[in-house]
């Protein structure tokens, strides 16, 4: 029951959150999201609320310290793509690189810090 939890609390503020734009899509003239831009703040809400969830219920440290990794991790990809393409604009790319690599890394450790958790169980019993 607990991880329904976990799951259904950050897909319940996404919707609500997402509620906001889609009120202005029907109702005001001139607001008008497209599909992607829905997406694409729903998977950020989503993501922030599952990586608050993880974070604050069952594993801090690793969490936090795979996503501080994933920050560092994200702006190298950025440099590197900066100077690679130095006359493009990377503004997209460097939302959606900080995403995904901040919730990746934040997984990784999340589930190196739950494999030493049973580790340091089984060492105790």
């Amino acid at each position: 029951m607990k991880q329904n939890r976990i799951l259904l609390r950050p897909l319940l503020i996404t919707a609500g959150i997402l509620m906001i734009p889609l009120f202005g899509n029907i109702f005001v003239d001139g607001w008008n999201w497209p599909w992607t831009a829905f997406a694409f703040l729903g998977a950020v809400v989503f993501g922030a609320g599952l990586a608050y969830e993880l974070a604050g219920k069952t594993a801090r440290a690793g969490v936090f310290i795979g996503l501080g990794f994933g920050a560092l991790f994200a702006g190298g990809v950025i440099a590197a793509i900066r100077y690679l393409n130095p006359g493009e604009d990377v503004a997209g790319i460097v939302l959606l690189t900080f995403l995904v690599c901040g919730l990746f890394f934040a997984t990784i450790g999340f589930l190196i810090q739950k494999y030493f958790r049973k580790k340091k169980a089984a060492r105790e019993a």
